[in-house]
């Protein structure tokens, strides 16, 4: 064994040291504290994520929080109580400031949730903060952003030869959305870059924890099913594929638009390359359904600009390029470091 992984292990035993019973985490209404259960229509892996996101929550001190229906208050233990005023939720204080910064300055089409992304554990939206906001920093220097074209070309296998990764965002709608899709459906993070040739392209990318991707159909179904439409667009699928679409018989769930608003903002821009990342814990399959769907509709010269990676693999490309920042490692220990809540579901 290498020092780390001892130092990993030690510090785990540590962990379930002090964890309580698996009983303290579960949820339990105001009326009725001794009852505790597990929220119902959870599957097994988000079981497990929310109870390590019960744990990590109860580690920084912060009191659970509840939902509210009907007057009847639920407490869940991922969710914390006034974390808007404390930044728990965040794995360092400038992310949390960040955050606190995009939500002073909300546009009126902007989708960020302030009262999810600051006191729920485990929703993806806050953890994206999480993964990209460092991205964002290191991207500041030249030698960032071939370090992180580096690790895109890792995932990528030369589907595209990126040189320098220019630019990081999060939580991104254009402001010529109505241009796009006309609705609200946005870029969870997003890398520009440049190839050695000086060719531009975005990589949109979606991040999900324990979420399904959406299946509700669009909002304004006409403008997404229009979009596949478009010159430049419709000659990535196929033609029985795409008359199904124009038909209304294949309905544009999250995941059709998601892809669709990266073509569309390629169009817009006037750019050489785009494609759409699904990033994912290796558990969460839920969305492999309609990612399958999406992929085979593709003709072939165009299934790589949709493709799927776990985030444990991400995060580890991350942790080899940039060993000396800590926060990739604290970020793998937040969400994917399950063996304290599997220590306690056995």
């Amino acid at each position: 064994m290498t020092i780390e992984v001892v130092t990993n292990q030690m510090a785990i035993n540590n962990e379930i040291a002090v964890l309580g019973g698996l009983k303290e985490y579960l949820s339990y209404k105001e009326a009725d504290k001794e009852n505790r259960f597990f929220v119902a229509g959870d599957n097994m892996f988000t079981r497990k994520a929310r109870l390590l996101q019960s744990i990590r929550r109860w580690q920084t001190g912060a009191k659970e929080g509840f939902r509210e229906y009907k007057g009847e208050k639920t407490y869940h233990g991922n969710l914390a109580e006034n974390a808007h005023e404390t930044g728990v939720n965040f794995l360092h204080h400038e992310i949390f400031d960040y955050v606190k910064k995009r939500i002073s300055e909300k546009k009126p089409y902007e989708t960020i949730e302030e009262n999810r992304m600051m006191n729920n554990f485990l929703s993806s939206q806050p953890m994206a903060f999480n993964l990209f906001y460092p991205l964002m920093q290191i991207v500041e220097c030249e030698d960032g952003q071939s370090k992180l074209a580096n690790v895109v070309n890792t995932l990528l296998h030369d589907s595209v030869k990126i040189e320098k990764v220019i630019k990081v965002g999060l939580e991104f709608i254009p402001s010529y959305y109505k241009q796009c899709l006309n609705d609200k459906t946005a870029m969870d993070a997003f890398f520009r870059f440049v190839t050695k040739d000086g060719k531009t392209g975005i990589i949109a990318i979606e991040t999900k924890y324990t979420d399904v991707l959406g299946q509700n159909e669009a909002r304004n179904p006409l403008h997404a099913r229009e979009a596949t439409q478009r010159e430049g667009i419709k000659q990535l699928f196929h033609e029985d594929a795409l008359e199904e679409i124009k038909l209304g018989k294949t309905q544009l769930n999250q995941v059709y638009r998601n892809f669709l608003l990266t073509e569309c903002v390629r169009i817009q821009e006037n750019l050489d390359y785009s494609l759409s990342i699904v990033l994912a814990p290796q558990d969460n399959v839920s969305n492999k359904e309609d990612e399958t769907k999406l992929i085979n509709i593709l003709k072939d010269e165009y299934k790589y600009k949709f493709q799927v990676f776990t985030l444990e693999n991400f995060v580890e490309v991350l942790i080899a390029e940039f060993p000396e920042e800590s926060i990739f490692k604290r970020f793998r220990h937040r969400y994917l470091d399950f063996r304290t809540a599997e220590y306690l579901l056995r």
